[in-house]
Order: structure tokens, then C-alpha cells, then sequence
């Protein structure tokens, strides 16, 4: 699957994905760990990764096409990793059932000329009233990356609309069993984090 690009007038600019990945080594350790231990296993770490990423693309597409009322095309995934995407979008529908968010955008790419990156949010709705940043997670655990991703996109948000983001939440669908986690962000957490991301971005350009 390609990657987006984003763009500030003609120039080029980085997506918050990438930028925490390049000056944020939080998650080396662990991550170093369970190669270590897939290895020992007699398991690629490289081919685990690119399988679990399939996961959750997929699982992205499901959970988008359903909030848009599409169709989904299953060609080039194999049965085990439909298996599981397909979980996951079963724990979306549930998450869905009991919060009731009503969607206001979906897969919304946007930029911030002020701060120069861009980036692509699950979805932005009110839930109990309040506008809030949604995002979806396929992955094991939700970490500290997840919430400086999603209190970036709020920001950038903010800027392109002018209209308040009043708390986030990302939402852990597991792609192994029924169950599904929120994690809620509230405004104060949302401005800590983007201090983080604001210290992400000046790294970035002491790297040049």
C-alpha cells in the first residue's frame, strides 16, 4: 500500500508517522526484545511485522467502507489474515454499539502550514456531545507513540477548521478475540502530548 504524501504549497513535508518514528526510540528496547524472541523461535520478525500490518490495513478498509457504506475487496489476503481483520472490525462494530459516535469524517487527510507536516486521521465524531479525535488500533497494546499521533492530528485539526477538538480516543480492536479497549484523551492530555510532538519537530530540524 503506497504512502501518502502531503505537500505545504509545492514543498514536501513529513507525515507525523514517520516523524515519530525517526526521533522517537521509546518502543527500541521492547520492540528489540521481541525480535529477539521470535528469532528464537525460529519466526522472521520481518515477515510477523509486514503480516500484522496487512491485519490491520485491512481492518482500517473494513472499518472505513463500513463508515461510508462501501464494499471491500478480499483479493491478495490469505484466509488467516482475514480471519483476524475481520475480528478486529467485529470488535469496531461492537465499540460503535455501545459509545454510539456519530462520524463526522473519515480517513481525513490534512496538513499544518504552520508547523510544515501532515498526516491522516481515522475519523473525527462527537461522542456524548463533544468533538473528538478518533483513532483505531489493531495492534497489541496501545503506546505512548499512539497518544503524541493523535494529540498531532488534533492539532492540525484545529488549525484547518478553526472548530475546538474536546478530547480523543483510541480505540484498541483486538484481531485475536472478542474485546475491545478505549483509551480516552482529555484536552490537558492532549496538550501535553503535542508538547512532545512539538519537541519531535525541532529534532527533526537540528537533524538537518
Amino acid at each position: 500500500m503506497a504512502h501518502t504524501q502531503y505537500f505545504v504549497g509545492d514543498k514536501k513535508v513529513k507525515s507525523v508517522t514517520t516523524l515519530i518514528g525517526a526521533n522517537l526510540g521509546w518502543n527500541f528496547y521492547p520492540l528489540l526484545n521481541w525480535n529477539l524472541k521470535l528469532m528464537k523461535q525460529g519466526v522472521d520478525p520481518k515477515e510477523e511485522l509486514k503480516r500484522a500490518g496487512r491485519i490491520g490495513t485491512l481492518a482500517h478498509i473494513m472499518i472505513e467502507e463500513f463508515i461510508k457504506g462501501g464494499s471491500v475487496i478480499l483479493d491478495g489476503y490469505s484466509a488467516k489474515e482475514i480471519s483476524h481483520a475481520k475480528q478486529a472490525y467485529y470488535n469496531f462494530l461492537n465499540f460503535k454499539e455501545d459509545y454510539n459516535p456519530e462520524i463526522l469524517e473519515t480517513e481525513l487527510k490534512m496538513v499544518s502550514e504552520k508547523y510544515k507536516f501532515g498526516g491522516t486521521c481515522d475519523a473525527v465524531a462527537t461522542v456524548n456531545n463533544k468533538l473528538m479525535m478518533l483513532d483505531w488500533k489493531s495492534s497489541n497494546h496501545v503506546h505512548e507513540e499512539h497518544k503524541i499521533q493523535i494529540a498531532a492530528y488534533a492539532k492540525m485539526y484545529e488549525e484547518e477548521t478553526g472548530k475546538r477538538i474536546q478530547g480523543a480516543m483510541i480505540v484498541r480492536v483486538d484481531k485475536e478475540k472478542k474485546e475491545y479497549e478505549v483509551h480516552t484523551l482529555k484536552i490537558k492530555d492532549l496538550n501535553y502530548y503535542w508538547r512532545i510532538f512539538k519537541l519531535i519537530l525541532k529534532l527533526q530540524e537540528l537533524k538537518r
